[in-house]
């Protein structure tokens, strides 16, 4: 086995250390304490975190290894991609993701091995709840279900600017966001184009949740938020339909349904947009597709995954929509949009 492979190897087996160290940090303000004093020794950190320098040499030695930290003789400071991603008062901040991480997919992924061979979310067990999916049990943990927003809240934040600068609304009055969260995506949008309206549908807690960061925003007048099923209710009246991170959740057959529900509720000339992160159409990566796959079959639903371009383009083509076009973007992103003839 040459060095590369076994580096890999170590990488794979020590994951879930090396996570739980990131994660430990975080919640011990580590990356803080660096981003407001640092560089710091080790004494010195010990001493303001109010710890033994024995587990925190632990900690700190995962954080150097992995190039999370920078030491320099007996000082540590924060790296870049730290003080961008894993300090409290970063706009790019990620670190409600990392405890969602730690809350939800190391607990339910423990159950991978019995999800594929049932091809079932089987670590759904390990949340409250009877209904057939995550989404649907978060409601009976708040202190989760604010983790969940916030965590995805932070992933949009990362991709929307993406979204923001290539999204073409040219012509495109009201926009609906199916599964819109928290808001975020309209938030963004509305923002951007002054005379457009947006409607976040989703659940009912999470619509609660939208409406007070719209209001915090103060686009209370032009966006709104209504409660609703996907597959069993209307679709609210729009020009556009967006999907931000949504056709992941489900099936290729139930993703197949909501294009042509779309398709059926839309005027001529009307729009649906993807928004996600892509599969290579080789089916050989990347990496983000291959790491967030298994969620959604072992936990969320138990049925979905991160499909490739081609799939979703030939959904949208076999629903009825015309001006099937691709456009690529940073951070394994992409945009699919498919016009009503």
């Amino acid at each position: 086995m040459n060095n590369d492979s076994l580096q890999t190897l170590e990488l794979v087996f020590g994951g879930h250390i090396f996570f739980q160290t990131l994660r430990t940090a975080v919640r011990l303000g580590i990356f803080d304490l660096l981003a407001q004093e640092g560089p710091l020794t080790r004494r010195d950190m010990a001493e303001r975190l109010g710890l033994a320098e024995q587990p925190l040499r632990i900690v700190l030695l995962g954080l150097v290894s992995t190039g999370i930290l920078r030491k320099e003789g007996d000082l540590y400071a924060n790296s870049e991609g730290a003080s961008q991603y894993l300090t409290s008062t970063s706009p790019k901040k990620i670190t409600a993701y990392v405890e969602l991480q730690h809350r939800v997919m190391y607990k339910g992924l423990y159950w991978l091995l019995e999800s594929v061979r049932e091809y079932r979310n089987v670590g759904l067990k390990e949340f409250p709840g009877d209904e057939p999916t995550l989404y649907q049990r978060l409601s009976h943990d708040p202190e989760l279900e604010r983790i969940f927003q916030e965590a995805m809240q932070e992933l949009s934040v990362q991709a929307n600017q993406g979204l923001v600068e290539n999204l073409d609304l040219q012509g495109v009055r009201h926009l609906v966001d199916v599964g819109g969260g928290d808001g975020t995506n309209l938030i963004t949008l509305a923002k951007r184009f002054p005379e457009l309206r947006g409607t976040v549908f989703d659940s009912p807690t999470v619509c609660e949740i939208a409406r007070a960061n719209i209001a915090a925003h103060g686009l209370s007048d032009r966006i709104d938020a209504v409660p609703g099923n996907c597959f069993s209710d209307p679709f609210p009246p729009a020009d556009a339909y967006m999907f931000c991170h949504f056709f992941t959740i489900w099936s290729a057959e139930k993703d197949r349904a909501i294009l042509q529900k779309c398709h059926d509720a839309l005027p001529p000339g009307g729009r649906v947009i993807l928004f996600n992160m892509m599969q290579n159409d080789s089916e050989d990566g990347p990496l983000s597709a291959a790491i967030g796959s298994p969620y959604f079959l072992a936990i969320a639903t138990g049925e979905g995954m991160l499909y490739t371009w081609k799939e979703y383009e030939d959904w949208m083509r076999q629903a009825g929509f015309e001006e099937v076009q691709r456009q690529a973007l940073p951070l394994d992103h992409g945009i699919i949009t498919g016009i009503r003839a």
